[in-house]
């Protein structure tokens, strides 16, 4: 199980906050302008949603923590249009995972590095006997 201190499961559990916020937005009232209590319901909501629907579940912390992660809305933006920000907000920290059927499973992520790319050790053969020092002529 996580500690609240691993950055690394918060950093991830903001970012699903975020998109998740990005989803509600999109499917309810797209269209209409982005009121600041509606913000912050929001981001409280899908963080209790997220963390299982429990008090305890730390859904405070990461509604707090995915709240600072998002980009201040602007004046007269509307849902649908802040959906697509808060979108854009978790791609650019490299947390877009991949959706397409050959895509790989596990995404690169900038600045970690891949898989080591230089070729296998060939197995170089023993000299034979007549070749080694001290042998019979």
């Amino acid at each position: 199980m996580a500690q609240r201190t691993d950055l690394k499961v918060v950093d991830e559990g903001a970012h699903a906050v975020l998109l998740a916020v990005a989803d509600h937005f999109t499917a309810t009232h797209p269209t209409d302008v982005l009121e600041q209590h509606s913000l912050l319901i929001a981001f409280g909501a899908e963080a209790y949603k997220l963390t299982d629907r429990s008090l305890t579940g730390g859904a405070t912390e990461l509604a707090r923590t995915a709240l600072a992660l998002a980009p201040a809305p602007a004046d007269d933006v509307t849902r649908g249009e802040y959906a697509l920000i808060l979108r854009r907000t978790v791609a650019e920290a490299g947390h877009d995972w991949p959706d397409g059927e050959n895509d790989p499973a596990i995404p690169r992520i900038t600045g970690i590095p891949g898989p080591r790319t230089e070729p296998t050790p060939v197995a170089v053969p023993r000299p034979r006997p007549e070749q080694q020092k001290g042998g019979a002529a």
